[in-house]
């Protein structure tokens, strides 16, 4: 895993060297083992790199890289199929120079095309740049698990970057709030599609490609990869027993291919299902020398530590532990991984991903990661709710009966009921991932229309994949707007450590395979991840498998009572903080003085906190970015 910098000028438009380095030297977090650089003939194009070395060790990996046709390539990832893939480009005439994937995700663009991407398995963002033809491909994988931004120079010209703050260094960026996106924002604590929080800076979007023509100033995309090429495929048969034996089948072969490295490889071990069962195929079946990493949260019920240590005892595993507790929740970290996210660390959990990554540094230099299962597997309590009331509105009388009457049902049923009464099932998956109501929004947005605002593209992409199925339809919809969100919290918070991450549960095979299940091997508005569980009973006594979900949560209304949270609340209404730009005083005012601890509130809290702290970083001015290097 590295990061790259590409800055493309208008033809004969020399690049300034001096730039090109001061952008570079952002991302030396990204890749502390080596640094290279390209610079064209005509001094218009630069390709700056860092590396962090995984797979071929040797110098003749570095990047940028150099194919027979001329290509340049600057690359972040791993190509997982990189050994499958070889032996046919030799028979094409290759001949290679080095032992990694980077010289073979180059010849495969060189002789395939953007055709090669559909066969790639692995996690990857680049830039391809062909002199010859002055264009540059640019693409993100198939989730988004490799972070990519672009900023189009209004005077001609693009930048391509692994992070956004790359592009602090550039004499002509001027960082400016994009305010439209703030409703959606605050409400859901990350933003879908390509927008970011920044004006004119843009994402590209999981499973997209950019051509960029230098020649013309033009840009133009398409994605190649789409989840929705498997939302009509016909399900799979068969009972539980069965399907979990074709699922062990093919996550053994992801699991033994996510290992490959020239380094040393361990697992951030958080004691749930997804991350045990990813370390019991390593460590049990293909006797991967393995060691966990484990955050624990002391003293609260989402301590997760004593079921990490069961569970590693089990698998035969050593584990390590980590503690994120107040003081250090609200100590400097937030700054400091503020600016490594280059946006509001909207997820507090992440700092114990960082916590986590700072302890694995040094013994191991790849992490193994339980991501994205909830979303291919069904693990959110929130698909059990759509399932429950999908059931409930085939019954429209009962639906009507229970509603009138809540008492006739227990009442952990009320908000299921209340869902399927009030909301289609639209609405209901639109809205139950919101991490902040809008009610409690009201008195800082003075435009009346912000709700809407909020849900407009989000609910674009909700029509787009208007399948019967609400179960289907909600993970891909989440797979769509929150997943992404999750895998730059993963990428950047162990990057902020030099640790690559990886999520074996995020190939397009495993999830092809998972979104095809029946419901009731997913979930079966009872149990959660029903297939998985089944799967790890074979590694693990039922008491660890089939045990309530808890979550990374973090006690932030406890938290924000205490001292060291006070001083961080007050300063949300401090007389110079930037919030105000934004948001009514007397708003602000009246969220942090009515603040009383409690759940909602308290993540309300986190949100205005975290945005403020971006601010603080981002929109105030470039020095301020730039002094936080390093």
């Amino acid at each position: 895993m590295c990061g790259f910098v590409t800055i493309i000028n208008p033809i004969k438009k020399r690049i300034d060297h001096r730039t090109c380095i001061d952008a570079i030297s952002m991302l030396t977090h990204r890749g502390p083992d080596a640094s290279g650089e390209w610079i064209s003939d005509a001094e218009d194009v630069y390709m700056g790199f860092r590396r962090l070395s995984i797979i071929d060790l040797s110098d003749a990996a570095n990047q940028p890289m150099v194919g027979r046709t001329g290509k340049i390539i600057v690359f972040n990832g791993e190509i997982y199929n990189f050994r499958v893939l070889r032996p046919e480009l030799e028979s094409k005439g290759y001949v290679f120079r080095t032992q990694g994937d980077t010289e073979v995700l180059l010849s495969a663009l060189e002789i395939w095309g953007p055709e090669a991407l559909k066969r790639l398995e692995g996690m990857f963002s680049f830039v391809l740049w062909d002199a010859k033809e002055k264009k540059a491909l640019f693409a993100r994988d198939f989730f988004g698990i490799k972070p990519l931004y672009f900023w189009k120079n209004p005077k001609g010209g693009i930048t391509v970057a692994s992070e956004i703050k790359a592009f602090y260094a550039l004499p002509d960026f001027e960082a400016e709030l994009n305010g439209d996106a703030l409703p959606e924002y605050m409400r859901f604590r990350c933003l879908c599609g390509a927008q970011t929080l920044l004006k004119d800076v843009y994402q590209v979007q999981p499973g997209e490609l950019y051509e960029y023509d230098q020649r013309n100033d033009s840009l133009m995309s398409y994605f190649y990869w789409d989840v929705a090429g498997i939302v009509h495929t016909p399900l799979i048969g068969g009972d539980i027993d069965h399907l979990a034996e074709l699922f062990l089948q093919k996550f053994h072969k992801t699991v033994d291919r996510h290992l490959i490295a020239d380094v040393k490889v361990g697992t951030q071990f958080s004691g749930g299902v997804d991350s045990a069962l990813t370390s019991a195929i390593a460590a049990k079946d293909l006797k991967a020398q393995l060691t966990g990493f484990h955050c624990h949260v002391p003293h609260t019920p989402v301590d997760e530590k004593p079921f990490a240590s069961a569970i590693a005892d089990h698998l035969g595993m050593s584990v390590e532990y980590t503690t994120l507790d107040e003081e250090a929740f609200f100590s400097e970290l937030l700054e400091k991984l503020t600016w490594h996210m280059d946006e509001p660390v909207g997820h507090p959990n992440a700092i114990g991903v960082y916590l986590v990554s700072r302890l694995a540094y040094g013994k191991v230099k790849v992490l193994l990661s339980g991501e994205g299962a909830d979303e291919t597997f069904a693990g959110y309590y929130r698909y059990r709710r759509v399932v429950m009331a999908h059931r409930l509105r085939g019954y429209p009388f009962l639906l009507r009966l229970f509603a009138k009457h809540p008492g006739f049902v227990p009442k952990r049923f009320h908000k299921i009921i209340n869902m399927a009464y009030y909301k289609s099932e639209e609405d209901q998956i639109l809205t139950d991932m919101e991490f902040v109501h809008p009610s409690l929004l009201r008195d800082l947005f003075p435009d009346i229309s912000f709700e809407e605002k909020s849900l407009q593209r989000r609910r674009e992409i909700l029509k787009k994949y208007d399948v019967p199925d609400g179960l289907k339809r909600a993970q891909i919809f989440d797979i769509k707007t929150y997943l992404p969100s999750l895998l730059i919290r993963q990428d950047k918070m162990s990057m902020a450590a030099s640790i690559e991450n990886r999520v074996p549960f995020l190939t397009p095979e495993i999830c092809a395979f998972a979104l095809t299940l029946p419901d009731n091997a997913r979930t079966n508005g009872i149990s959660t991840k029903v297939i998985l569980k089944k799967a790890l009973s074979r590694y693990l006594p039922e008491k660890l498998v089939y045990r309530t979900k808890i979550g990374f949560e973090l006690p932030l209304g406890e938290w924000f009572l205490k001292e060291k949270g006070r001083a961080r609340l007050s300063s949300i209404c401090s007389p110079d903080s930037m919030l105000y730009r934004v948001f009514r005083k007397d708003g602000l005012m009246k969220v942090v003085n009515g603040f009383d601890g409690t759940h909602d509130p308290a993540d309300f809290i986190w949100i205005l906190l975290s945005l403020k702290t971006w601010m603080d970083i981002f929109l105030s001015g470039r020095a301020r970015v730039l002094s936080m290097r390093g």
